[in-house]
Formats: structure tokens, sequence, C-alpha cells
């Protein structure tokens, strides 16, 4: 994230991904987040895109025609974290899985929701996501947005508007705990 600028100067596309298979206590907090993205488009003029996703097995997933659509994903979000220095983990989880056959996979698994901002299609930043000292979630990510800052984040010792403190809803969605 170099633009701390707090005008959209650059088309935003924002990505919504939302996990497949959470428990229902979680859905009705999924749909406000997702309705809250959607008001920026009109806000901001922003392109939202909303998709659901699940934990991946990359080696299955590179069988498919259409090629590792969630690892390539992931893989871009980690990409971004490292080069900025942020740490997607432990929203995100690498873990291999044994089979009832003793074969081990490896896994992605995904938390139950995450955003991914791209402005003129450069990603800018990814949520949840943590700079060691605190993490940020996907809501902090709305905040800023709200607010009209391209630079979602802003100065890694600000704490953004709306911030979670742990306990909310918010904060269920950089766990993993719950997967499939």
């Amino acid at each position: 994230m170099t633009d701390s600028s707090t005008e959209f100067t650059a088309p935003v596309r924002i990505e919504v991904f939302v996990r497949a298979h959470t428990s229902a206590a979680v859905v009705e907090p999924l749909q406000d987040l997702v309705a809250r993205a959607r008001r920026l488009e009109d806000a901001i003029g922003a392109a939202v895109h909303v998709e659901t996703w699940t934990a991946v097995r990359p080696a299955l997933e590179e069988l498919s025609d259409s090629g590792p659509s969630i690892t390539g994903s992931v893989e871009a979000f980690q990409s971004w974290a490292d080069r900025e220095g942020y740490d997607i983990e432990p929203a995100f989880d690498w873990c291999e899985t044994p089979s009832v056959i003793g074969h081990r996979a490896a896994e992605v698994r995904v938390p139950t929701a995450c955003i991914a901002v791209y402005a003129d299609g450069d990603l800018q930043c990814v949520a949840p996501c943590t700079d060691g000292d605190r993490s940020y979630t996907v809501m902090d990510c709305l905040a800023r947005l709200e607010d009209g800052v391209t630079e979602p984040f802003g100065a890694r010792d600000e704490v953004p508007r709306g911030s979670s403190d742990g306990d909310g809803p918010a904060e269920r969605y950089a766990r993993p705990e719950e997967i499939e």
C-alpha cells in the first residue's frame, strides 16, 4: 500500500470472499458484511464482487480445467503480504491432512470472510491480516474505505474507526477453526 491519498483516483475493485461452509450463527453477520461492501459501489464508485470459497487441496484444484482459483488468490494475497510487511496467517492456514489410505495432502484453509482491495488493477490490501503488532479485520478495512481512504489500514499505529477489540463477530472472520 503505497498511496495514502484520501481520494479514489483510480478504479477501485473490492473482492469479498465468504466461506461456503460456515456455522448458521455467522450467516447474518456475513450478510451484513456483504451489504456494507455493496454500499461502497455507490459511495465510492467501487466495483464489488462477492464470491464463496472453501478450503482446498491445491493438487486437486490444479486438475480443474479452470485452474487454481482459490489457491491462486491465496498465493496473490501471500505475495502482497510479503511485499507490504503483513502476514495473512493465522486467518489463512496451510496444513497437511491425512487420508484413510495413508497419503498426506496439502490443504489451504480460508477464513470465514476476506476482503481484497484493488486500485487500478493492483492489489492494495487484504484483510484479515496482521503486521505483528495488531490484527486488521475485514471490518477495519471496510471502515477505512467508507471514510474514503485508499490505504485501508492507514498508518500502522492508527486504530481504524469501528475497530474490533477481539470479542465481536468481526474477529471470527479471522479464525479458521470452524472448517468443514
